[in-house]
């Protein structure tokens, strides 16, 4: 039973054994050690080099400790060699004293011949009736039967003469053929794992900014969805694109293919027409203006890009997006927390390091708020504040293209302060005019970390797919909106440009962040 428990353990810890000194298992502590070196450490890691590594460096990395093996054992083999030269010899002759050979040369033929052997039967007989056995080596405690050619241990009942010494070679080339086997399967298990973790990455790129639109030329109802944009223009005060430098023609005209050209706009999941592809008047409205404060709160958004969008069967059925903020600890202590506030803690024991965890709602008792999860670090007086976000749109059934992912910064949203979600929820759920700036509103932002997941089937392998980004306060940009990426080709097809990812320009109505 201990020696299963012993086999089950993934990694072996000080903790795992209870330091120097012997568990309630009774097997003794401390991690394993050869030659100074951790190998649990070192396993570890290199399986984790191996999932994230390219399939050219793990081949080549599987090439190195192949080499590096072989190399060993040849050269242990070559120390025999010179003290017990009868132990290893190639029909009679001594290894090495052949002309034109040396000894390590034929020590490598036999270290590589042995560790990358194939179980089969040894062949019977007397080894001289081989007509290629002068040209190889012939191990007299240890021999592997290859493709081409004979290597196979020599006994006393086959006419040669084994010393009593030489057991120590046979155990050796039995030992080096074991780890032969064992790292074949090795290769293959993390072969295998790579292309099945391969297989179960979605195709999908993640947008590196997030633009944070606000004002009420940007959010009202006349220009509210991009898909009221017209595709060709950009903004004079672009930062990041100029109308010249896009490669394609995407204008679009009513008089040109008006009853086809009736379409899904696929960034934003609503179906539009031509009229609402022509860019509507520019209206210019007061973000201050007093008589009129019903200002929209802000949107903060991202964009994802099916890399396959122009491969049959590329979409991504049933996609679902899973977002997770880590909030910032000076704001984030802030909160009011209720006094009936329900928390579950627990001391880390000096065995295990035990994270005590809280569950927090805001004072004013509203829980359409993403309840806060805190996590007390062991050892540390930081405390670590998840919150789930809530998007307009976390699903889509068939992803295709392009989703733009938008997330409203109300009086519910966990990435505000309390202040201001307090102020929005005095303004009957509008946007305080003395805060409809980039300053006030990235004051309001209370977020370190976003993680966003996303998950799917693929439509081409069946295969359950996921990606993940990681955004940090840094990647925020206020005042800007993503350029479109869907355009029309000039045969009628929609088409999708994925080098304007990144590209934003700035919104409408003005007031963006200058950038750096």
């Amino acid at each position: 039973r201990k020696f299963c428990w012993f086999l089950s353990c993934s990694t072996l810890s000080d903790n795992d054994f209870g330091g120097s000194d012997e568990s309630s298992s009774g097997l003794p502590g401390g991690p394993a050690y050869i030659c100074c070196v951790e190998v649990n450490a070192v396993v570890s890691s290199y399986l984790t080099f191996t999932f994230h590594s390219s399939y050219f460096l793990l081949f080549l990395s599987f090439a190195m400790l192949y080499f590096s093996l072989v190399l060993i054992f040849a050269a242990i083999y070559a120390g025999i060699a010179a003290v017990y030269p009868e132990c290893i010899n190639s029909g009679g002759v001594m290894i090495g004293t052949g002309e034109g050979t040396h000894v390590f040369g034929d020590c490598f033929q036999l270290s590589w011949s042995t560790f990358a052997t194939v179980t089969r039967n040894c062949l019977a007989g007397d080894s001289t009736t081989s007509p290629l056995l002068t040209s190889l080596l012939t191990l007299h405690p240890v021999t592997k039967n290859k493709g081409y050619g004979v290597i196979f241990p020599a006994t006393g009942a086959s006419g040669f003469y084994v010393p009593s010494g030489c057991v120590v070679v046979g155990v050796l080339g039995s030992f080096e053929a074991y780890l032969g086997v064992l790292f074949a399967g090795f290769c293959c298990a993390i072969l295998f794992r790579k292309v099945l973790r391969s297989q179960n990455l979605a195709q999908v790129f993640f947008s590196d900014p997030i633009v944070v639109r606000f004002g009420k030329a940007e959010l009202s109802n006349r220009e509210w969805s991009d898909n009221r944009r017209n595709l060709s223009y950009v903004d004079s005060n672009v930062s990041l694109w100029r109308s010249e430098d896009y490669r394609h023609n995407i204008m679009m005209t009513l008089n040109e293919n008006r009853e086809n050209r009736r379409h899904h706009d696929e960034e934003l999941g609503v179906n539009t027409n031509d009229s609402s592809l022509i860019a509507a008047p520019r209206v210019k409205y007061d973000d201050n203006d007093n008589s009129n404060n019903n200002i929209p709160c802000p949107s903060l958004e991202f964009r994802l890009v099916n890399r396959l969008h122009d491969v049959p069967s590329g979409e991504i059925v049933d996609a679902k997006l899973d977002c997770v903020a880590i909030l910032s600890n000076d704001a984030s202590d802030k909160r009011d927390i209720a006094p009936n506030t329900a928390s579950a803690s627990a001391s880390a024991s000096a065995s295990a390091s035990a994270s005590p965890v809280s569950h927090e709602r805001n004072s004013d008792g509203n829980t359409n708020i993403a309840d806060l999860v805190t996590f007390h670090s062991s050892g540390s007086n930081q405390r670590n504040k998840f919150a789930k976000i809530s998007f307009e749109a976390d699903k889509h059934p068939y992803f295709s293209r392009v989703w733009i992912v938008k997330h409203r910064l109300d009086e519910n949203s966990p990435l505000l302060t309390s202040d201001a979600r307090s102020r929005v929820k005095m303004a009957g759920g509008h946007w305080p005019s003395d805060m409809n700036n980039y300053l006030d509103i990235k004051n309001c932002l209370q977020f370190r970390h976003i993680l966003v997941f996303v998950s799917g089937t693929s439509n081409a392998t069946a295969a359950i797919v996921y990606a993940q980004k990681v955004y940090d306060f840094s990647d925020v940009t206020l005042g800007y909106r993503f350029v479109p990426m869907n355009y029309y080709s000039d045969d009628g097809l929609l088409n999708t440009d994925t080098y304007l990812l990144n590209a934003v320009c700035q919104q409408h109505g003005g007031g963006s962040e200058p950038f750096q």
